[in-house]
C-alpha cells in the first residue's frame, strides 16, 4: 500500500457509543487517501466488536487495544506505527466534517514547506444535531510567542507533518489534562509556522454539563503546562529555534486559569469548595482582581454557549444565586454581587430578552436596562 498523505489517529475509552458517528466521518470524506489508526485505550464497553467490526469492513483502518493508559498514551501508541505524511489526531466523541481532509489537502498543496495547519471548528450537541458556536482562525506565521499563553485550537482542527511531530517528542502522560497544549507550545519552540483554513471543517462534541469536569486536575494541569512554557525545554533537540526563557506574567496567568475553573465548580453548585480554593490561591500569588476579570467565570467550559431558552433559564435559576453568595462569601456588598453576577450571565441575560420580547422588544429592553 502506498503512504497516505494523512494518519487519523482515534483514542477511545469507553466512547464506544460515539465511536461511529467519528468514524463515519472519515469515510464519508470526499478524499480518499487517508489512514484511520483507532486506539482503545483499555475500554470496558463495546469498543472492541465495534473497531473489530470496522477493521472487517474497511481496509485504511487499523484496530490496536493496549490497558489504560490515558489520552496522551494513546496518541503517542498511534503516532508509533503512523505512516502518513501528517498526523490529525481525531477524539472518539468529535467528527470530520465531508470536506476536511479534501480541504486540508488542497492548501497542503500550496504551501509544501509548512509543518502544522489548522482550520475552523463548532460546537454540536450531537451529530446532525443543534449547532452551538464556531470559531474561525486567521492567523497565519509563527505562533511563539503566542502559544505560550493561548492553545491554538482543539486537536482535531489541527494538522501535523509526521517528521516534525517526531521530533517532538509524543504527549505527555504525566499530564491529565492540557496536554495538547504542551505539544503546540513545543512547536512553537521549534520556530514552527501555521497557516490557518477560514472554514469550519471540524465538530467538537460540546456537552451541556461540567459535571463530570474536575477542575481542580485541570488547574493543576494548567499551572504546570503554563510554568513550562516560560523555561527551556530538554525535550527538544539541541538548537531548538524558540527554546528559551521566557519572562511570562505567570500571576496573572494563573489568575485566568482559576477564574474559568471555578466557572466550573459553581455551575456543579460548589460554592463553599469555590470560596475556599479561591482564597487559598488568592493568599499565595497576591492578585489584585478587577470587575472584568470576573467575566472569566463564563467559558466553554462552563456555560459561555447556552442559548436555547430552556438552557438559559435553567441556568439563571440555578446557577445565578449560586454566583451572587459566592461574590457575597469573597465580602462583596449585596448590591455588587448583584451586578458582578449579572455582569457574568450579562450573554445570555441579553439573549432571553430577546426569546421573550423579540428582537425590537428585546433590543430595547437591553438598551435600556442597567446591567
Amino acid at each position: 500500500m502506498k503512504t497516505p498523505l494523512i494518519s487519523i489517529i482515534i483514542p477511545c475509552y469507553n466512547q464506544g457509543h460515539f465511536l461511529l458517528d467519528c468514524v463515519y466521518s472519515i469515510i464519508a470524506q470526499e478524499f480518499e487517501d487517508w489512514e484511520a489508526i483507532l486506539v482503545n485505550d483499555g475500554s470496558t464497553d463495546q469498543t472492541e466488536a465495534i473497531g473489530a467490526d470496522l477493521v472487517k469492513k474497511y481496509i485504511p483502518i487499523q484496530y490496536i487495544e493496549q490497558k489504560n493508559q490515558g489520552l496522551s498514551a494513546a496518541r503517542n501508541t498511534g503516532m508509533k506505527i503512523a505512516k502518513g505524511e501528517f498526523l490529525l489526531f481525531l477524539d472518539a466523541d468529535d467528527w470530520l466534517e465531508p470536506n476536511c481532509l479534501k480541504s486540508y489537502a488542497h492548501v497542503i498543496q500550496s504551501n509544501l514547506e509548512i509543518k502544522l495547519f489548522r482550520c475552523g471548528y463548532a460546537y454540536w450537541d450531537k451529530h446532525g444535531g443543534r449547532r452551538f458556536h464556531s470559531h474561525l482562525p486567521s492567523y497565519n506565521g509563527n505562533i511563539y510567542p503566542s502559544v505560550l499563553t493561548h492553545n491554538i485550537g482543539p486537536c482535531h482542527s489541527i494538522l501535523i507533518r509526521r517528521n516534525f511531530a517526531e521530533l517532538m517528542g509524543g504527549f505527555d502522560p504525566a499530564l491529565k489534562s492540557c496536554e495538547d497544549w504542551d505539544f503546540w507550545i513545543r512547536a512553537g519552540k521549534m520556530g514552527v509556522k501555521i497557516v490557518s483554513i477560514q472554514k469550519v471543517l471540524v465538530a467538537y462534541r460540546y456537552v451541556l454539563t461540567s459535571m463530570s469536569r474536575n477542575p481542580c486536575v485541570m488547574y493543576e494541569a494548567l499551572s504546570e503546562v503554563s510554568d513550562r512554557a516560560g523555561r527551556i525545554d530538554t525535550r527538544l533537540p539541541k538548537g531548538t529555534s524558540y527554546n528559551q526563557e521566557y519572562d511570562l506574567n505567570i500571576s496573572e496567568i494563573q489568575k485566568n486559569h482559576l477564574i474559568r475553573m471555578i466557572g466550573v465548580l459553581l455551575q456543579q453548585g460548589k460554592v463553599e469548595e469555590a470560596v475556599e480554593w479561591y482564597a487559598v490561591e488568592e493568599k499565595k500569588w497576591g492578585w489584585k482582581i478587577k470587575k472584568e476579570d470576573w467575566k472569566g467565570l463564563s467559558s466553554y467550559l462552563s456555560w459561555a454557549y447556552f442559548f436555547e431558552k430552556e438552557q438559559i433559564e435553567k441556568l439563571l435559576r440555578e446557577s445565578l444565586s449560586k454566583v451572587q453568595y459566592f461574590f457575597q462569601k469573597l465580602q462583596y456588598s449585596k448590591d455588587q454581587s448583584v451586578k458582578l453576577s449579572r455582569m457574568v450571565f450579562l450573554p445570555q441575560i441579553k439573549k432571553r430578552n430577546h426569546v421573550l420580547y423579540g428582537r425590537i422588544g428585546g433590543a430595547l429592553i437591553n438598551r435600556l436596562s442597567r446591567f
